[in-house]
């Protein structure tokens, strides 16, 4: 097993894989999920000025490249053997502190949704989880595609 899958398996089992999508109590809660790398910065996280009076919006940003720079940091430090490494890496991981879990978390959790939704290429906006715009960073930009896309009865 490689370090990045090592890893990968270690955060899930520590943090789990959220599956909550949006706020249950509202009802026009639209969820917005933005799959990106460090190369591609996310624009427009808040679009409280442009949404339907009834409708609220709950974007997500998961920057998919984060457990590989993570593991990059971490490498620099591993001892060459295999054994030692993983100890050391092991240590390492439980001495996080709270920012740098939150982001190690929020990757994976958006590796795994990436992979649910068929991401295959990034920067990617998800609606819903059922519609998604690719190449497109900002987020004001996704939504009115999206919406001329449900105004076509598209969905």
């Amino acid at each position: 097993m490689n370090l990045f899958h090592f890893i990968t398996c270690a955060f899930t089992v520590l943090f789990g894989i959220s599956t909550a999508y949006a706020d249950p109590s509202h009802e026009q809660t639209l969820l917005v999920e933005a799959f990106t790398t460090t190369g591609w910065k996310i624009q427009g996280e808040s679009v409280a000025g442009t949404q339907e009076a009834q409708q609220h919006i709950d974007v997500q940003i998961y920057e998919l490249d984060g457990i590989q720079r993570f593991e990059e940091q971490l490498s620099k430090s591993l001892p060459i053997n295999p054994h030692q490494a993983k100890q050391v890496a092991l240590k390492c991981i439980q001495k996080l502190d709270e920012q740098a879990m939150i982001a190690v978390k929020n990757t994976a959790v958006g590796l795994a949704k990436a992979m649910q939704y068929e991401i295959d290429r990034y920067p990617a906006i998800v609606f819903d989880g059922q519609a998604v715009v690719y190449g497109v960073t900002d987020v004001q930009t996704a939504l009115t595609h999206y919406q001329a896309w449900r105004k076509e009865g598209k969905r």
